[in-house]
């Protein structure tokens, strides 16, 4: 179930030239591995300043004699080498099935501030990336039937279908520091990453030092409907809608009114063209049920949080398809998965087949299990029919964002190996619980339930914030908590995560300039109006830049832009329009670290302007400034931030 739809150490520390064993800061014992084993690390030909190695595991722990499996894994060693290694961070990514040395970049930027003094250490997962990746064409492809495609996978990998569970690919990450004469590590897992990271310290916990889980679910004992992600989903949105002065404006329940919706295209679905995240024109189609997973993906970003309720509205209230059909263009994955060596689909049905809860007996045979299926939704809809709501349960099991009948023709396991014992014993090690309080695919009640299991455990809940909190962290708030916790196994003053500013929502999208009302600030009423339309359209390519993968956008009533940068973004807008008779066109730079936006735009069309607008993105229920002249009239005017 977690991660589909997204479709995101430490050794070698303070070695003698001898070879004799040194104690770290921490007082474990290393040895020089490349004196014990000469070759083993070599330099990374894609990293050049890192060291890459890879040992030999058997496949099938049963078989020590039998086949082998290459486990790959990618060192980056202390900057200061001159001072006592401080200790070993291992970073862990999520999917299942993406490599956690591709995602290197993340990790470093996180922990750059402890690097000085420490290794960090990437060992990609059994049946991912430098570990011997699993290559499922048709799962890859995402071409066909899905739950087909997924059986001949099965078929594919024959006898060894059950030996790439999470158990065994920590029990291989035990196997690498053991080689590389590492005795506790720091472990830091993110989504799927907190999954393993449960299971290693429950599997070794005389290995971790601590450990850090951002956006953590239940390791064993999981609802197999997984019924908290809609109570999450349910709780996000309300969030979004009572934090965000426009929404909460409009009174009423925001999931009141998504019901609406869910009955209205459940009655006729909606179906157009409209522009994809890099301005490709698609077919798209609307119903219930993937209205229920434009709900379920807007954890992934701000786009759908911003602009569903008000998109609804827009169709429902004003018979303006355009809005939603545009979401649900941008929200669709119109690609194929990607290189299997980045993210493998066919190590994440080997995961989520083996180690998540399904609705038959997991040994039973193929013809078996419709059956047993069909028994547990049956008792769904007896006992909890409103387990879904706002959508049916018809609605939620058509979902592209669920999966629970997947894995229904995937082997049986021969024998099973669990992720974890059960019941498991949680070990009493310094333990960090990082949530979003928008996330709705690892909820903040199953991140509770996992802090709760650590006896010596913190849980943090980041407000106004998605899937996975320490990453990509330009607020530096959940990512500093992270650092002081590996750097003294304390997390340290954490009110800062109920700080980050609030999801700024479109209420409204008019077809045209005279359809805005003005909004309240300084100026004439046509002033903030022409301000207000111009505001909008720089705002509005905010929420496709988070939809996009290349670098060319298309605006949502015509026009283009085009968008360079990552940490500094830069836009160039040319006859941008967000309303029919308003075309915009400049640029716009955007200091993502510091949150400063400053645009300087022409329109014309229904009004003439040339503007300078100016606001920080960071800040809380933030203030635009728009500076210029209208229609040849000099303005200065305050309105709300886009």
């Amino acid at each position: 179930m977690y991660g589909r739809v997204a479709l995101v150490a430490v050794i070698l520390v303070g070695a003698t030239a001898s070879g004799a064993a040194a104690k770290s800061a921490d007082g474990s014992t290393t040895k020089a591995a490349e004196a014990e084993r000469p070759g083993l690390l070599i330099r990374c030909p894609e990293v050049p300043h890192a060291r890459c190695g890879t040992i030999e595991r058997p496949l099938d722990p049963r078989d020590p004699d039998g086949a082998t499996i290459t486990i790959g894994f990618e060192l980056h060693r202390a900057d200061n080498r001159n001072k006592p290694s401080l200790g070993t961070i291992v970073a862990v990514e999520g999917g299942p099935g993406y490599a956690s040395t591709d995602s290197r970049d993340y990790y470093l930027d996180l922990f750059a501030p402890l690097l000085a003094r420490r290794d960090i250490l990437f060992v990609d997962a059994r049946g991912t990336g430098t570990s011997s990746f699993i290559n499922c064409p048709g799962l890859e492809s995402l071409q066909g039937d899905y739950i087909e495609n997924i059986r001949l996978c099965g078929e594919q990998l024959g006898a060894s279908s059950d030996l790439y569970g999470t158990a065994l690919a920590a029990d291989d990450l035990a196997a690498v520091l053991d080689e590389l004469g590492i005795d506790r590590i720091d472990l830091y897992g993110d989504s799927y990453g907190t999954f393993f990271g449960q299971s290693f310290a429950i599997r070794h916990p005389d290995r971790v030092r601590t450990l850090t889980l951002d956006a953590a679910y239940p390791v064993e004992d999981q609802d197999p409907w997984y019924r908290d992600l809609n109570r999450a989903m349910r709780d996000a949105f309300r969030f979004v809608c009572e934090r965000d002065p426009g929404c909460s404006a409009l009174g009423g329940d925001v999931i009141d009114r998504l019901a609406a919706l869910a009955d209205a295209l459940r009655a006729a679905p909606l179906a157009g063209q409209a522009y994809d995240g890099d301005g490709v024109l698609r077919d798209v189609e609307i119903d219930a049920s993937f209205l229920s997973y434009l709900a379920g993906v807007a954890t992934y970003g701000t786009t759908v949080y911003e602009e569903l309720d008000g998109a609804g509205r827009a169709w429902l209230e004003g018979g303006d398809p355009a809005p939603l059909l545009r979401i649900a263009a941008e929200q669709t994955d119109w690609t194929e998965v990607g290189e299997p060596e980045v993210f493998s689909y066919g190590l994440y049905v080997a995961v989520i087949c083996n180690d998540y809860p399904q609705h038959w007996d997991i040994t039973a045979p193929f013809d078996a299990r419709p059956a047993q299926f069909a028994a547990s939704v049956a008792d769904l809809r007896a006992t909890d029919p409103e387990a879904f709501a706002p959508f049916t349960v018809d609605d939620w099991l058509a979902s592209p964002w669920t999966e629970y009948e997947s894995c229904i023709k995937w082997p049986a396991p021969d024998p099973w190996v669990p992720p974890v014992d059960s019941p498991a014993t949680y070990p009493a090690v310094p333990t960090l619980v990082l949530v979003g309080d928008l996330d709705s695919i690892t909820s903040s009640e199953g991140s509770q339930i996992v802090a709760d299991r650590f006896p010596n455990s913190t849980f943090v809940q980041v407000a106004n914030t998605g899937h996975v909190t320490a990453l990509g962290d330009y607020s530096r708030c959940a990512s500093n908590i992270v650092v002081e916790f590996v750097r003294t196994s304390s997390p340290g003053d954490t009110s800062c995560a109920s700080q980050y500013q609030e999801i700024r929502t479109t209420d409204e999208f008019p077809s045209r300039l005279g359809d805005i009302a003005a909004p309240p600030g300084s100026g004439s009423a046509e002033q903030r109006g022409v301000a207000a339309a111009v505001t909008a359209t720089v705002g509005d390519v905010f929420p496709r830049w988070f939809a996009m993968l290349g670098s060319e956008g298309v605006g949502l009533r015509g026009g283009t832009f085009t968008t360079t940068g990552l940490d500094k973004v830069q836009f160039r807008l040319d006859d941008l329009r967000w309303v029919e008779d308003l075309g915009v066109s400049g640029r716009i730079e955007w200091n993502r670290a510091k949150g400063a936006v400053a645009a300087t735009v022409t329109c014309a069309g229904a009004a003439e302007c040339r503007l300078t607008i100016s606001w920080n993105y960071n800040e809380s229920h933030a203030t635009a400034t728009v500076t210029g002249r209208i229609d040849g009239e000099r303005v200065s005017l305050t309105l709300p931030a886009p």
